[in-house]
């Protein structure tokens, strides 16, 4: 241990410039350059800005006046001997030192890189750019907690003085406070959410689709994102694109309800996958997604057959449209939404006649097919988008065919005034008539990551107002959750219908 003569007047004075620190083990010296004034004076823990004696490196020098304090630092250090840690400056082992009265204080040395960063230097770095920084400073954080360790970032203002930027990319530096994650696990996701909220306010707002949402999902105070889990979809993305182009993973969900009034429920309803056939080259292509709700008409033994035959002939029809493996185009998507259609409505025409009574069916469907959605509609079931990466509002993509509809349009009604109208059952498009039972034709809608795909029938949308769906769901962590809360609100809001939901949410 060496003693030394400097100018401290009290053992918790912080260093002077000029002071000369030593690791005698290493026979290394450093020279004070500068007091971090983010360290405060009387704190346990400081960073002073260093070099080597001979002045040929720069450092950052974390001191604390117990090992104690550098415990997140000297995990780090002494991990970084084994493995090297990608994106991650780079910490030498910790020394001690003593000073007057045998005040003994310990130092981690930390390796300064020549970073570039400036914030007109940085504005003028393209989108791409700062998507690789940002895989690069999940992928640090991750390998960070992987070693125990996390930044402990409370909030996003402090993130940019943690890193830095030069031409071998992104990196985390200023890691004296690094804290042990066994004495505090959150501290792990709080890193992540403080990363993704400051970074969201760079050129990532221009970045793909899947990198907003990741961006945005990340930053949601309901979700315990781990760097983990957010480089693994930022790079099971970006891989997809590369393979896939724009296609997209669905998560789905459904959920149906007789309601608080009706005896039986007449709805029906289907989230599902359809697994295409064998592709002629061999390349694997996404799996269609059909999300569908039929709200019967006619009492029981008719209504709930009718919407029993449009959903189970909707899927078969979806099932043959694949079964070849053959890439389907649009024009042909589209012609098959209407076919189907008229398929469905011959069919409930028939099966009521053989039957003897009139039964009839809204329908409501969305057909997923790489990252564009084909609509068909018939009656006044919906079909809504939210947009989640752009936190909007509640889109709803297809138009009731309803009287109180058709009012609105003339404006002879306010859209509010659907909820209170005497006549707002009744329709004048449905499934069962030989006349009327065909669809609009919609144009694809193109799809992306973050969004939110649902159909239901009216015994949701009348007892839930669109902002008031799009809130729940905000605030579900999945597809299937966002089904069961919608179901249940319908309910507690006086459930007049039967209820059906299917929801795809797209990654």
């Amino acid at each position: 241990m060496t003693l030394s003569t400097s100018t401290l007047s009290t053992a918790s004075d912080p260093l002077p410039v000029g002071e000369y620190v030593t690791d005698a083990a290493r026979n290394a010296s450093y020279v004070i350059t500068a007091f971090d004034e983010r360290s405060q004076a009387n704190s346990r823990l400081r960073t002073y800005e260093a070099i080597s004696s001979d002045g040929s490196a720069r450092f950052l020098l974390h001191e604390g006046l117990a090992p104690l304090d550098l415990a997140g630092a000297i995990t780090l250090s002494e991990q970084l001997q084994q493995k090297p840690t990608p994106h991650v400056a780079r910490l030498l082992p910790m020394f001690e030192m003593g000073w007057f009265d045998r005040v003994v204080r310990y130092y981690v040395p930390e390796v300064v890189a020549p970073d570039l960063m400036s914030v007109a230097w940085l504005n003028q770095q393209s989108k791409r750019q700062w998507e690789a920084w940002f895989e690069q400073l999940v992928e640090g954080l991750d390998a960070l907690h992987q070693c125990g360790v996390a930044l402990g970032l409370a909030n996003e203002d402090v993130v940019m003085h943690h890193i830095g930027v030069n031409a071998d990319g992104a990196h985390w530096r200023n890691l004296g406070t690094l804290v042990l994650l066994e004495d505090n696990p959150d501290a792990a996701y709080a890193d992540v959410r403080a990363l993704c909220a400051a970074l969201a306010h760079t050129r990532l707002v221009e970045a793909r689709s899947h990198v907003r949402y990741a961006l945005r999902r990340a930053t949601d105070p309901h979700e315990q994102i781990s760097a983990a889990v957010l480089l693994g979809g930022l790079r099971r993305a970006k891989a997809d694109a590369a393979h896939h182009g724009d296609g997209l993973e669905a998560e789905l969900g459904y959920a149906t309800s007789t309601g608080m009034v009706r005896a039986e429920n007449e709805d029906s309803v289907c989230a599902i996958e359809i697994t295409p056939g064998p592709s002629s080259d061999g390349t694997p292509r996404r799996k269609p997604v059909l999300l569908a709700v039929a709200d019967g008409m006619g009492g029981v033994e008719a209504g709930e057959v009718a919407s029993e035959i449009a959903i189970r002939t909707l899927v078969e029809a979806a099932q043959q449209l694949f079964a070849s493996g053959e890439k389907r185009s649009p024009a042909e998507i589209n012609s098959w939404v209407l076919h189907t259609v008229k398929d469905i409505n011959d069919r409930i025409v028939a099966e009521g006649s053989r039957r003897g009574n009139q039964m009839g069916s809204t329908l409501a469907f969305a057909l997923v097919v790489d990252d564009k959605a084909y609509l068909g509609n018939v009656g006044d079931s919906r079909i809504y988008l939210w947009r989640s990466q752009e936190d909007g509002p509640l889109v709803r993509l297809s138009k009731d065919h309803s009287l109180v509809q058709s009012l609105i349009d003339a404006g002879v009604l306010r859209d509010e005034d659907r909820y209170a109208h005497p006549e707002r059952s009744l329709i004048y498009r449905s499934l069962g008539d030989p006349k009327t039972g065909i669809s609009d034709a919609y144009e694809p809608v193109r799809l992306q990551p973050g969004d939110w795909l649902m159909v239901c029938s009216d015994g949701l949308w009348e007892m839930v107002r669109d902002a008031a769906m799009r809130d729940v769901l905000a605030f579900s962590a999945n597809a299937q959750i966002a089904c069961d809360r919608l179901v249940d609100l319908a309910n507690a809001n006086g459930g007049e219908d039967n209820i059906a939901v299917a929801i795809g949410r797209f990654l």
